[in-house]
């Protein structure tokens, strides 16, 4: 009897590890299990056949899957209605319900067309701009110094026309250019300035650049989603860390111009101050944030003059951009080099362009065979690199932009824009008219003004353009290349020593 617990204690081991054992591989089977079933599950979810959301309105962050590769080969009436919703009216199914409203009037609203004239050339002879230092060192050069200064002059004209015509800001883009709005409550530029600050004079764009992935691009706007990013929409670590493979072998982080282009709210006073930029007659410029909306921190390198006390209120977007579709088409090279007949030499395409880029471009499209040009143009205006253009991506620097894609798109097969053009040609054949008849009645009749149109425009050039010369200013802001990696280092260095 005193021995029966001690033969019994094995038996009582044995069962403990058997049930210890069996609830171990029973947490086992379910910890495997489990997500098998959750596996299994999810995978039965994503082949149901369930409708999917509405894509949310966003800024391009999105991806839009018509868009793969937008707009190429030829298309059917009926896959074009399919796209815009069934409706020859211009809607954007990827903004909720967005349109602009037309109905059945496609005429241009808003689209004034100016033709160069003789009355116009005469008119800008007489500018005050000639009589002035700001803008005088691009007098009298070739190509683009000539370009740059009548862009000016076409800029002041402008200011009297939007005056005159009630607008409440003005902007200068040149024909290969958009603006893309981001950061506004919508997409759009009027609602984008209207949530300006009331205080803020001129609004600066950052540019973006374009950045093909063929050489065989048609239409830019509808073809090209890739764009580099500004430097002052990025990181310095970013910018400066991806520098050398950005540049993509040429002599800039962009291939053309960096620092942007300018809104400014129409007042008086206003002039331009290159293709750039805005200035004022009676105002020195103010830069820095401003309270209620974004922006970041401006210092030119020029400092205009202004009467003391009244300050030119400017920021610059942290969102928006201007879109720049530079080089876009391998045509492009020629274009330019047709335009100017400056010598295909180092030295003698200083005269004629401000920009490293387009000097080299010039030179190869003089002096090259077509394969030798377009080998040239794969090479450093391609980006057909995927592998870098998603790291790239990752990175920030590069970013896809769909929006102004889905939009002239829409309003091509609306028929808005064969419209604009129609309504171009008459607007055309109308001024020769009206020039003709007014010639006529000035010979008829010396020294009387046409039409009381004509005296009101007067008194309004007059009114901005006459002020006191001593606040003429210093120099135009020219096209200029954005940061390049040895202001950095020097950026740096002078950290390391202070």
């Amino acid at each position: 009897m005193a021995s029966r617990p001690n033969s019994s204690f094995p038996s009582t081991s044995t069962s403990t590890s058997t049930s210890s054992s069996s609830s171990s591989f029973r947490l086992l089977l379910l910890l495997t299990l489990l997500p098998l079933t959750l596996a299994f599950f999810a995978f039965l979810l994503q082949w149901r056949d369930v409708p999917t959301d509405s894509i949310p309105l966003s800024s391009d962050s999105f991806h839009i899957p018509y868009l793969d590769h937008p707009f190429s080969g030829r298309r059917s009436a009926s896959d074009c209605v399919d796209v815009l919703g069934q409706s020859r009216t211009p809607v954007f199914p990827y903004f909720k319900d967005w349109n602009f409203n037309f109905g059945s009037d496609l005429r241009p609203k808003g689209v004034k067309v100016i033709n160069r004239t003789k009355e116009l050339d005469e008119q800008q002879a007489k500018s005050r701009i000639w009589n002035e230092t700001w803008l005088s060192k691009f007098f009298y050069k070739p190509c683009n110094y000539e370009l740059f200064v009548n862009q000016s002059l076409n800029m002041e004209v402008a200011i009297v026309m939007s005056r005159d015509a009630g607008m409440d800001w003005i902007i200068h883009l040149d024909t290969d250019e958009l603006i893309h709005p981001a950061g506004a409550r919508e997409y759009s530029v009027r609602q984008l300035l209207a949530d300006v600050p009331e205080d803020v004079d001129t609004v600066i764009f950052p540019n973006y650049e374009s950045s093909v992935e063929r050489d065989d691009i048609k239409e830019p706007f509808t073809e090209v989603s890739m764009f580099k990013k500004n430097y002052d929409h990025l990181p310095k670590y970013v910018y400066f860390g991806n520098y050398k493979v950005a540049t993509h072998g040429n002599p800039n982080y962009f291939i053309t111009y960096g620092n942007g282009k300018s809104a400014a709210r129409i007042q008086d006073h206003l002039r331009p101050n290159g293709a750039h930029r805005w200035h004022n007659y009676m105002k020195r410029p103010k830069y820095g944030k401003a309270s209620l909306f974004k922006c970041t921190t401006f210092m030119p390198k020029h400092f205009f003059g202004g009467p003391k006390g009244k300050k030119a209120h400017e920021i610059k977007l942290d969102e928006a951009a201007v879109l720049h579709y530079t080089y876009t088409k391998f045509s492009d090279l020629t274009s330019r080099r047709d335009r100017c007949g400056c010598k295909p030499t180092k030295e003698d395409v200083k005269r004629c362009f401000m920009l490293e880029f387009d000097r080299s471009a010039f030179i190869i499209a003089s002096t090259a065979t077509e394969e030798e040009m377009r080998r040239w143009y794969r090479d450093h205006v391609v980006w057909n690199n995927k592998a870098l253009n998603l790291k790239l991506l990752k990175w920030g620097v590069f970013t896809r932009i769909y929006s102004p894609m889905a939009i002239i798109q829409g309003l091509r097969e609306s028929g808005v824009f064969s419209s604009v053009v129609q309504s171009a040609r008459v607007i055309l054949s109308q001024d020769k008219s009206s020039s003709v008849e007014s010639s006529n009645s000035s010979s008829n009749k010396p020294g009387t003004v046409s039409s009381r149109t004509g005296e009101e425009s007067q008194a309004t050039v007059r009114r901005i353009l006459e002020i006191n010369d001593k606040f003429s200013g210093d120099s135009a802001i020219p096209p200029l290349p954005p940061p390049v990696l040895d202001d950095f280092t020097l950026e740096y260095n002078k950290r390391l020593d202070s």
